[in-house]
């Protein structure tokens, strides 16, 4: 006779929750974002909110997705003209935020 694993079928997705909205479009619908460890882990519509009443749009549950998207921007940047054939394109640059004062 076998004895099947116990499985967790509830596993403890967050330390903290947090209310707050999103800023995903114009509504600014109440949010619930859960956190583990100081990072958000799942976002979910708050039922208490009088704009969504817990009910939350795809946008804002991608909310996670652009909090850590690689592409995201992570210090100050300016533009800087880069030749290309006969056409110059901007060019995003990272500069250090000392740096932006002196530009400035």
């Amino acid at each position: 006779m076998s004895v099947e694993p116990i499985v967790e079928r509830s596993p403890k997705v967050a330390d903290e929750v947090k209310k707050t909205t999103c800023y995903m479009c114009a509504c600014r619908c109440g949010i619930n974002v859960h956190l583990r460890d100081g990072k958000v882990r799942y976002i979910e519509g708050n039922r208490d909110h009088p704009v969504n009443k817990g009910v939350l749009c795809a946008k804002g549950s991608a909310g996670i997705m652009q909090h850590y998207s690689p592409a995201r921007l992570r210090s100050p940047g300016k533009h800087a003209r880069v030749a290309v054939s006969a056409n110059s394109l901007p060019l995003g640059v990272a500069v250090e935020i000392d740096g932006i004062f002196q530009i400035a």
